[in-house]
């Protein structure tokens, strides 16, 4: 995912989705798919608009890689923003205050979730383009740390979330 189909645009404040990444997640990359694994992705995005409001996406260099890296730091605490996000949704009333945002994941709509995060580690990328498993060059984490950092948020909330922090991510 060299050149990914989605991001925010600070100028605009807005979230960009490409939806047919979804569909590419599961042809290409194998994901089991489903509406949860879908917004693990938006949240992940909303994550980075978090970043950039509270002003930690400024710890991020050009070219900053590596599995301890501070860009890689980033996207990990993007999926636990995602993680939190998806286990605040179905505790928070919608603008009626009537039903629930989302409501509660499934066992099996979690399991998708993860399954999405761990079929887009870098690691995971790295091994079906075939060239090999190469640490130094993630950009986004390995698939075991993009599911314990979504784990982390969904089980801990925003408070969970610090990757700069943390002695190994």
């Amino acid at each position: 995912l060299s050149n990914p189909p989605f991001g925010v645009d600070w100028k605009d404040q807005r979230i960009y989705i490409d939806t047919t990444f979804f569909q590419q997640m599961r042809d290409q990359f194998g994901a089991q798919g489903g509406s949860l694994a879908e917004l693990y992705v938006l949240a992940h995005e909303w994550g980075h608009h978090i970043q950039q409001v509270t002003g930690q996406l400024g710890r991020v260099q050009q070219g900053d890689r590596g599995p301890q890296s501070n860009g890689v730091r980033t996207e990990l605490q993007a999926d636990c923003y995602a993680g939190a996000w998806i286990a605040a949704a179905s505790q928070t009333l919608d603008d009626d205050g009537c039903d629930p945002v989302l409501r509660e994941p499934t066992q099996e709509e979690m399991a998708q979730a993860m399954d999405a995060a761990q079929t887009i580690g870098d690691d995971r990328l790295q091994e079906m383009g075939g060239g090999g498993v190469n640490p130094e060059s993630w950009t986004h984490g390995s698939a075991e740390q993009r599911m314990t950092w979504l784990t982390n948020g969904f089980n801990g909330g925003v408070g969970a979330c610090d990757t700069w922090n943390a002695p190994e991510v």
